[in-house]
């Protein structure tokens, strides 16, 4: 019998895997592409959950690169 704190956790909704995905990653990861490849795993698998389905989108959102900022937005950073 398996200790409580030895078992997987679990994720009962998919703002919470994605957060746990997110949060999980090194911090030099290439973030839209590592959003890629979870996506890949998900087609792979093919199950038809709205769970999942919404986890497949917030990863297609991640995914994206996001545009270059302008030389002018740069500078108001500083």
């Amino acid at each position: 019998m398996l200790d409580i704190d030895e078992r997987e956790p679990v994720y009962r909704r998919s703002e919470d895997m994605f957060l746990a995905w997110f949060f999980g990653l090194p911090d030099s990861a290439n973030v839209a592409e590592a959003a890629r490849v979870e996506i890949a795993r998900i087609d792979a698998i093919a199950l038809p959950c709205e769970q999942v389905s919404r986890l497949r989108n917030m990863l297609v959102q991640a995914s994206y690169q996001p545009p270059p900022m302008s030389r002018s937005l740069r500078r108001r950073r500083h």
